[in-house]
């Protein structure tokens, strides 16, 4: 046997070993070679070449990795600029948060606070509406106008259309509130480039949004709405959501609450949007500054104060602003079964505006049942906006106006 054999029995039985082993053992006889950085360029990954042991004329050579085996990635050991910029302000960058455009929490707090202070104020909806379509009970007070209703129907009356308000404004406060906070950074993206200075162009920002998230409801409430008004002006029409709206797509057709209600529902919705959601907004602010400038408000606790009186602040706005889009939406709806071409379209919208102005006596007629709307609204926004804010603060979004 020459000097040589040794060397080569000692390399044939470390290869036989290895490929005896189990697969965890072979692996651990893998090398891995990390590619150093340059100086320069530290915030780059360095990548690794994994070798296996191979023979090739005796001797140990680097061999590509099988496709099966992962290779395995040094990620940067200094941290990123931004990553840098939080620590010095004090802050933390996440990286998997949502994009506050697209965040579903804002869905999600919107329709359950608009279904469950629209559900809850119903019977007050009920007098409105009654108060708004029956001459009899116009020029009663809300709790007199409420009695005579009892009386005559019974304390279930003041329920009438209790299913599609739930419903139909659940589904609407989660697509408005919804809306309105995801477009409110795209217009104001879209209004800082034009703007000469900073935050110039927040409130034509909010205004835009407001409109759009108005729209959009209007479109989703049509159906529903029509359904309500049908229910509460109409007791023979249907019990409930069930059976009083299937009948009424049936009788009149899909499109009908559509082609028939549209404009006015934009009428109510639009200003109704901008009322509530922008003013909010803005006395929510407000009340925040000045409250905050106090030395001697503690500046824990204050915002359930805010809440409530920005929301009751923006129900007068709201109220105001949309009660004769809401008379017209009424005429509109309770007028349904009448001749068509004064119904339906934007023709049907002008004829309602003048058979209000005209039946009604001038331009009063679209402040009726401003009291009974004034209790009714008043409620349901400022329980709407605070149950908004305070499910908006559970699911770890900031209080509005903050």
């Amino acid at each position: 046997m020459t000097a040589q054999a040794p060397a080569v029995a000692l390399v044939l039985c470390s290869f036989g070993a290895s490929m005896m082993l189990p697969t965890d053992a072979a692996l651990a006889l893998e090398r891995e070679t990390v590619l150093p950085l340059s100086s320069g360029d530290r915030s780059s990954v360095a990548t690794t070449t994994t070798t296996t042991p191979s023979i090739s004329e005796g001797e140990l050579t680097a061999s590509v990795p099988p496709p099966n085996r992962a290779s395995v990635q040094v990620l940067p050991t200094h941290p990123s600029s931004d990553d840098a910029n939080a620590k010095r302000e004090g802050t933390t960058t996440n990286r998997n948060a949502a994009p506050a455009a697209y965040d579903p929490r804002f869905f999600i707090a919107g329709g359950a606070s608009a279904a469950i202070s629209h559900g809850i104020t119903t019977p007050l909806d009920v007098v409105k509406t009654r108060m708004q379509s029956d001459v009899a009970l116009a020029s009663s007070s809300p709790s007199d106008a409420a009695i005579r209703i009892v009386e005559r129907e019974g304390a279930i009356a003041l329920t009438a259309g209790l299913g599609p308000t739930v419903i139909g404004y659940g589904i609407e406060g989660a697509l408005k509130f919804g809306a309105y906070e995801s477009l409110k950074p795209v217009f104001l993206s879209l209004f800082a480039q034009g703007a000469s200075a900073p935050n110039s162009g927040s409130g034509g920002a909010y205004l835009s949004a407001a409109v759009c998230a108005g729209a959009l409801a209007s479109v989703i409430l049509c159906p529903m709405e029509e359904t309500r008004i049908r229910l509460v002006t109409d007791p023979t029409f249907g019990d409930g959501l069930l059976d009083g709206l299937p009948k009424l797509l049936r009788e009149e057709g899909a499109l009908s609450p559509f082609k028939r209600g549209l404009p006015a529902m934009l009428s109510k919705q639009v200003p109704y949007t901008i009322g509530k959601q922008v003013s909010f907004d803005v006395f929510s602010g407000m009340l925040y500054t000045f409250l905050v400038g106090l030395s001697f408000v503690p500046q824990r606790g204050i915002a359930l104060e805010v809440e409530v009186g920005a929301a009751f602040l923006a129900s007068i706005v709201a109220c105001l602003a949309s009660h004769p889009g809401d008379v017209l939406l009424t005429a509109t709806y309770k007028d349904a079964g009448d001749d068509e071409s004064t119904t339906n379209s934007g023709a049907g919208f002008g004829a309602t505006v003048k058979k209000v102005y005209n039946d009604g006596g001038g331009i009063q007629a679209f402040l009726r049942g401003l009291n009974a709307r004034f209790l009714h609204v008043g409620c349901i926004i400022t329980f709407q906006l605070v149950i908004y804010d305070q499910l908006k603060q559970v699911l770890g979004l900031p209080a509005s106006g903050s």
